[in-house]
């Protein structure tokens, strides 16, 4: 084997074993970074129910995170019925720290709860309470996607 080509097989090795090793890096910040998300009805009025989502963003490692502000999405038997708005913002989390967003106010009028979910809107007539899933989604550092799903009763 020419000189040449031992060099290019080299570099091409080294360059798989930076790449494997950073993508097992993003993975394990996938994994790491922990949100906690609560949901409270804000108001009730004539035109329908306003949800305010409160996400706190926790990153236990030694490295500060950059992540986009979470989209959030209301599901009932695995129909989308509400979205957050996109915002295209950076939230920066230090180390082994936390971060309260601000909190993400959502709109659910009552003609469309009944059209898409009617199950959901006799649910809140006949206990007072909604049995919701909520799945939080953002990007770690521009490059790794995060999804966490929370069934949550409010």
């Amino acid at each position: 084997m020419k000189t040449e080509a031992k060099i290019a097989l080299g570099i091409g090795v080294v360059a798989l074993g930076f790449g494997t090793a950073y993508i097992l890096k993003m993975k394990r910040l996938s994994e790491e970074l922990e949100t906690t998300t609560s949901v409270m009805i804000h108001k009730v009025n004539l035109n329908g129910i306003e949800l305010k989502v409160d996400v706190t963003l926790k990153n236990p490692t030694q490295g500060t995170l950059r992540i986009k502000h979470p989209f959030v999405k209301f599901l009932y038997k695995d129909k989308v019925f509400a979205t957050s708005e996109i915002k295209n913002s950076d939230i920066t989390i230090p180390k082994f720290g936390q971060v309260n967003i601000e909190p993400i106010f959502i709109q659910l009028g009552f003609i469309s709860l009944a059209s898409v979910t009617p199950d959901l809107l006799k649910q809140y007539r006949s206990s007072g309470q909604l049995d919701l899933v909520v799945k939080t989604i953002t990007t770690i550092n521009d490059k790794v996607p995060y999804t966490k799903t929370d069934t949550i009763q409010i």
